[in-house]
């Protein structure tokens, strides 16, 4: 017999809906089961128990007509009451028009205990995409559908170029909201809302951001300070924190940068310390002249951390504010040597909420880079010396 991954039962008099689930869940290649009405009338059939009792997952469809005037032998009725009795993993998904009866028959009553979403037209994806990464899990498909389909349904990381991430899918306007970079696009005030709770961000060296010159930085990663910018405009609110770490000087990841041509990193004057230099100094400059970063730093909203560690990626980690929580995620820059264009590096988008033993991971070691004490002690021992070196480098290069 074969297999399937999800059992919906339905009255057939809601067909049309249960279509609905039965597309998106093949889509998903779930292999989900629907009988369409093809198993025949009469006695519940016994292929019809055998589907639900090897099926993993039990979805009931809820509406309005779901228990009504329901009788201990109707189908829908002995579908639960079958699904509860082999203890069926149960999916409960309701439209609006739903709510439980009065009375029950007995032998399935405790239906009533299970959690069951409820959808319109606006959220039915939504609830579905939650379903599926969520409350199905890949474990209890083993057997069910192949190791290849397994795997590309545990998918839920986006993993293409660094160009595609950036302009098709985490645009800035998707990330931070489409009025608020037109009006940094525009350099005018912004009034709305901040979605954005903190940002933490780890990278050889910020100097595209925080020294925003072409003639430093490959011209070909250069974004005219509209990073810098967004920096800016965000921290204006009392609501949000920036964090960022990058690499010390004398460091094996800043040479390294140099010597890989890591492009979008490396200085034009092939000099390994002075990405960094300008990073810090310009940053300081910052929180001593600028009055936004410079309140910021004092409200410890806003943090530099520097690291000797070997970077072989950058992390960009955005958490939202309550309401946007489902946008969470942090992306991940490979770094590659070699490459025509820092754009065609490979770039990795996690979301809390859809992958969060990836996401966690990637946090992690953004916290093993910070490492606030090494920081520290780093920032000690070397600040003066590396506002010097810089100022003897613009020299020098004047």
């Amino acid at each position: 017999m074969e297999k399937h991954g999800v059992f919906i039962s339905h009255r057939h008099t809601d067909w049309m809906l249960a279509g609905r689930f039965y597309d998106y869940l093949k889509a998903e290649g779930l292999h989900p089961f629907l009988d369409a009405d093809s198993l025949g009338q009469g006695d519940f059939p016994e292929a019809l128990t055998r589907q639900i009792c090897t099926a993993p997952y039990f979805l009931l469809v809820l509406t309005k007509n779901t228990f009504h005037d329901l009788s201990e032998n109707s189908w829908i009725c002995r579908e639960i009451a079958t699904a509860l009795h082999h203890q069926r993993e149960i999916l409960l998904v309701a439209d609006e028009q739903f709510s439980w009866p009065e009375t029950l028959p007995q032998e399935i009553d405790s239906i009533r205990n299970h959690h069951y979403y409820v959808f319109n037209r606006e959220t039915f994806l939504q609830i579905m995409e939650r379903i599926c990464r969520k409350d199905i899990r890949q474990s209890k498909l083993t057997g069910v559908i192949d190791w290849r389909t397994r795997a590309q349904s545990l998918s839920r990381t986006y993993v293409t170029s660094r160009e595609t991430i950036e302009a098709e899918i985490a645009t800035l306007a998707n990330r931070f909201g489409e009025e608020f970079i037109q009006c940094v696009r525009e350099h005018r005030e912004y009034t709305g809302e901040n979605r954005i709770k903190f940002i933490h961000m780890s990278c050889y060296a910020a100097s595209i951001i925080f020294c925003p010159s072409a003639d430093m930085v490959d011209e070909r990663a250069f974004d005219l300070g509209m990073m810098f910018n967004v920096f800016a405009y965000l921290l204006k609110h009392d609501d949000f924190s920036l964090e960022i770490v990058i690499n010390a000087p004398g460091s094996y990841a800043a040479q390294d940068a140099v010597d890989n041509e890591k492009l979008g990193n490396s200085s034009m004057e092939a000099n390994a310390e002075a990405i960094f230099l300008a990073s810090y100094y310009n940053i300081h400059r910052l929180i001593q002249e600028d009055p936004v970063f410079r309140k910021a730093y004092q409200n410890k909203r806003f943090r530099i951390m520097v690291t000797d560690n070997v970077m072989p990626y950058s992390l960009f980690q955005v958490e939202y504010q309550k309401g946007y929580e489902e946008n969470n995620h942090i992306k991940v820059d490979l770094y590659s040597e070699g490459l025509l264009s820092n754009m065609d590096r490979r770039c990795m988008l996690f979301f809390k909420e859809e992958d969060p033993d990836n996401y966690n991971f990637f946090v992690q070691r953004y916290e093993y880079l910070r490492n606030v004490k090494k920081s520290r002690r780093l920032i000690k021992e070397n600040h003066e010396q590396w506002i010097q070196a810089w100022e003897e480098f613009q020299e020098e290069m004047n």
